[in-house]
């Protein structure tokens, strides 16, 4: 038996009904995100606070080639809720690559930067995962969300 391609999604047959096929593409990609959800619980990292951005992203875009699909209030609302954590997540990854990068040119320059610099953007970063997570825990939460996932 051929082995499944990473692109592959179980349950979409040729031929089948566009706006049928899309519930099972949109349910598989948001068990993926809650999946991410659960691990950046465990581990808020940078690398899996990227790959949650990342798997926002690729609703998103699948979301919105399956907008007709769905009423015009609800896209409207999950899309939001979903370009929202987007935003919030991306803001957060440029606070994990900013120190790295002060650090370079700070050497480039032959400069040196205070450490309570650093020091500002740890806590940044720190409250900024800190609302992430809240954010997180209303969006598993929303009924409109969950109305994407296939029981």
């Amino acid at each position: 038996m051929a082995r499944k391609k990473k692109f592959e999604i179980s349950g979409i047959f040729k031929n089948q009904e566009f706006c049928e096929a899309g519930k099972i593409i949109l349910s598989e990609k948001l068990n993926e995100i809650i999946s991410l959800i659960e691990v950046l619980f465990k581990d808020d990292g940078s690398e899996n606070i990227h790959a949650l951005r990342i798997a926002l992203r690729r609703f998103r875009y699948v979301f919105e080639i399956f907008s007709l699909c769905y009423s015009k209030k609800l896209f409207n609302d999950v899309y939001e809720k979903v370009k929202y954590l987007q935003d919030l997540i991306g803001e957060c990854r440029d606070l994990d690559v900013l120190a790295p990068k002060v650090e370079l040119i700070a050497l480039e320059v032959k400069s040196k930067i205070p450490k309570y610099f650093y020091k500002k953007i740890d806590e940044e970063r720190l409250k900024s995962r800190q609302f992430i997570k809240l954010e997180l825990i209303k969006f598993i939460g929303d009924k409109n969300v969950n109305s994407f996932l296939i029981k």
